[in-house]
């Protein structure tokens, strides 16, 4: 169930970020250039809700940081970050409560140590080399945590409860038809995700009708690469049978959900988003697809025009059936918020979505919009110079064209 909490989180002069408040909702879409520091926003945000468990972590992995809080930056967003906080001028603050990365970057003393976030990050593609899973121990020093903990994940997921089933998509029990059928006709066609253990080695192939061996990973398209980690960070999410979700995990970042898709396949991804909403998940998303947007906005059109759940459904192209209206009836019950990192190191709230917003930020959607507004600006110009323009006259001392003799 949707929680009412508001949660927040305020961070200035930290990296690339000069100032950004943002206020979570059910559903909350980050935009914005790159470089402009919405993944080390993200990762702050799991930073702070899982402190404890991302120092268990590295510790279960013999990685000792011996209390230097460099250290553990460095190894925590990537080499580098150690001069991302200025003890003078960088603040932090989650709901209210002020905090500091050097503090973070040591273990407290409190007894809660569970994950609250469960984090797909936007590298998630180099969690399968060549189809092959990778454990946290084969990332090197430097390699975001939240790659090398999401591959970690998936390599367990996929060694023990899902390597022995062979074929990993299409899979009855795992998530309702209504997701799957739009994954196949947009994702994966006619082919089948599959686990080959030949060689010892559980390998990811795609079964293709008409081969004799699976299609090996660096035969898929982009598109596959990129979205068959993701499914299975999905499966982990969404276990199969009568337990809807992990317990302990309350929110879900997912970076740039729309990697090498076309907009069709974005459709297909969206969908399992709003899965995640209405099994109980806050989800985050950060992205560069006006697809993600135009979902976000549709919604919060429906929400405050009176929508039903079948034009949920209609704008979803998805069946009457009783997983669907429940699907839509949910959405509609969801609170969605979006912000716009902008390239001035400001986060700003453009939640409202308003194509005729006086700020352009919010008019053009964070700049995802703004090529088609401008094109479809000068398209109208030059048709109405066009009409307005004098008809072309007709020669009149033309020659006559001569007779063809017979």
């Amino acid at each position: 169930m949707a929680t009412h909490k508001t949660n927040r989180l305020s961070m200035q002069q930290v990296g690339p970020i000069r100032g950004a408040d943002v206020t979570f909702g059910d559903l909350t879409v980050i935009v914005g250039p790159q470089a402009t520091g919405k993944s080390i926003f993200l990762q702050t945000l799991k930073l702070v809700l899982d402190r404890d468990h991302i120092h268990d972590t590295f510790r279960h992995h013999s990685v000792a940081f011996n209390g230097d809080s460099g250290a553990f930056l460095g190894g925590y967003y990537g080499k580098g970050m150690a001069a991302a906080w200025n003890k003078d001028t960088s603040q932090l603050r989650w709901n209210g409560k002020q905090a500091t990365l050097p503090d973070l970057a040591k273990p407290s003393k409190g007894k809660q140590r569970q994950e609250k976030l469960f984090f797909i990050p936007a590298q998630r593609v180099m969690s399968l080399a060549r189809g092959v899973t990778q454990n946290f121990g084969q990332f090197d020093y430097g390699d975001p945590y939240t790659l090398r903990y999401f591959s970690d994940t998936v390599h367990d997921l996929l060694q023990n409860e899902l390597g022995a089933k062979g074929e990993l998509f299409p899979q009855p029990g795992r998530l309702n038809d209504t997701l799957r059928k739009p994954i196949t006709q947009h994702l994966y066609g006619t082919a089948k995700l599959a686990v080959d253990a030949k060689d010892f080695t559980k390998r990811l192939v795609l079964n293709v009708p008409g081969h004799q061996e699976g299609l090996p990973y660096t035969a898929w398209s982009a598109g596959q690469r990129e979205f068959t980690p993701l499914l299975l960070g999905l499966y982990w999410l969404c276990p199969a049978g009568a337990k809807t979700r992990r317990d302990e995990i309350e929110w879900v970042v997912i970076e740039e959900p729309e990697m090498g898709l076309h907009p069709q396949g974005i459709e297909a991804v969206l969908l399992l988003v709003l899965e995640l909403m209405k099994r109980g998940y806050k989800v985050v998303l950060s992205t560069h697809s006006p697809v993600v947007l135009d979902l976000v906005w549709a919604l919060q059109e429906f929400k405050q025009l009176g929508g039903s759940e079948a034009d949920v459904r209609k704008l979803l192209n998805l069946p009457a059936s009783a997983y669907a209206k429940e699907l839509g009836k949910t959405v509609l019950q969801k609170d969605y918020r979006v912000y716009f990192f902008s390239r001035d190191n400001q986060a700003h709230d453009i939640s409202g979505l308003n194509p005729g917003a006086e700020a352009l930020a919010e008019a053009e959607w964070g700049g995802l919009v703004g090529f088609a507004s401008r094109a479809g600006q000068v398209i109208a110009d030059v048709v109405n110079r066009a009409a307005a323009a004098p008809a072309p006259q007709r020669r009149t001392d033309a020659p006559t064209p001569a007779k063809s003799t017979p």
